[in-house]
């Protein structure tokens, strides 16, 4: 686990587009209830300016980057309803699932990551808690949401795929360059993303690194439970961590092309975006970024939301 650990604590808008597209009455939903926020074309910053409090240096240097095509990404993260469908239409079995050794859970006493048998999407290991279906699917691998994607193109006809890094952090952004799309102020995520509090703390002495407010979620909170970001968006900070489509390099995120950068061509780890039920506010900033083995599979950071290409 020491690499885990090492990896997870290194771990003025310009000119975006229209916001105002934001929380639409009836979002456009596919078969399996899931709703979508179009994200206009634009030109953001992407990473974290060197005066941002927390800031780490895998967020720099800070660069224009540019998304020429609009795109729809799901307002929520994938639920453990839909991805339930998915996995009675196909009988597919997680990464973690078909593992002896299971997934990764945290111990609740020590507050340290252990790998569990029988730590699974269906059973998170979260003490006296049990996930509803509109909570966010956790303790998937990349290659599971890429088939979860691969399953939802060809049931629906159309192309679901997930967020290029970019794509991510523009949509996560809505407009914004601060440190959270609320602004500077941690605090202001107490309405606006699920983290480590103190609803958590009561429940795990061990997760020193809680805030002081109530969210009203020591665990995961069911899906859209705070407030959306300008473009509609839940969750964009806190609740789970999103596979995103990129390999990880550093070499690549600082000289990538400022047009629609797709990420390496290859790499040993994918990025991973957003932050966590368990994590502070400073590890729930737009800019944050980590990476993992595609395979890992974990109760904190492996989940996903899904983009939909336009026709």
């Amino acid at each position: 686990m020491r690499w885990f650990t090492a990896i997870f604590l290194a771990a003025a808008a310009w000119g975006c587009g229209s916001v105002s597209a934001v929380q639409n009455e009836q979002a456009p939903t596919n078969s399996i209830g899931m709703e979508f926020s179009l994200i206009p074309a634009g030109e953001f910053l992407r990473g974290s300016p060197e005066d941002e409090t927390h800031r780490l240096a895998n967020e720099g240097p800070r660069r224009k980057v540019q998304i020429s095509r609009a795109f729809e990404i799901a307002r929520h993260e994938t639920t453990v309803g839909q991805f339930r469908r998915f996995v009675e239409e196909t009988g597919y079995l997680t990464e973690a699932e078909r593992d002896v050794e299971g997934g990764f859970g945290i111990n609740f006493e020590s507050g340290k990551v252990q790998r569990q048998s029988g730590i699974v999407w269906t059973a998170p290991g979260f003490p006296d808690f049990e996930q509803g279906d509109d909570h966010p699917v956790l303790l998937t691998s990349w290659a599971d949401a890429e088939a979860f994607c691969r399953w939802l193109s060809e049931k629906e006809g159309r192309t679901y795929r997930l967020p290029t890094e970019a794509e991510w952090e523009y949509a996560a952004r809505g407009g914004t360059s601060t440190a959270y799309w609320t602004g500077d102020d941690p605090r202001a995520l107490r309405t606006a993303g699920n983290t480590a509090d103190s609803s958590l703390a009561k429940r795990v002495p061990a997760a020193r690194q809680s805030e002081a407010w109530n969210d009203g979620h020591a665990f995961t909170a069911p899906v859209g439970s705070y407030a959306p970001n300008p473009y509609g968006l839940f969750d964009m900070h806190g609740n789970v961590w999103e596979w995103v489509a990129d390999w990880q390099q550093d070499e690549y995120y600082v000289a990538a092309p400022e047009v629609d950068p797709q990420g390496p061509s290859k790499g040993q780890f994918r990025a991973i975006r957003g932050g966590g039920w368990f994590n502070s506010a400073a590890q729930n900033r737009s800019a944050q970024r980590i990476y993992f083995e595609p395979t890992f599979r974990y109760c904190l950071l492996s989940g996903f939301r899904v983009v939909r290409e336009l026709d």
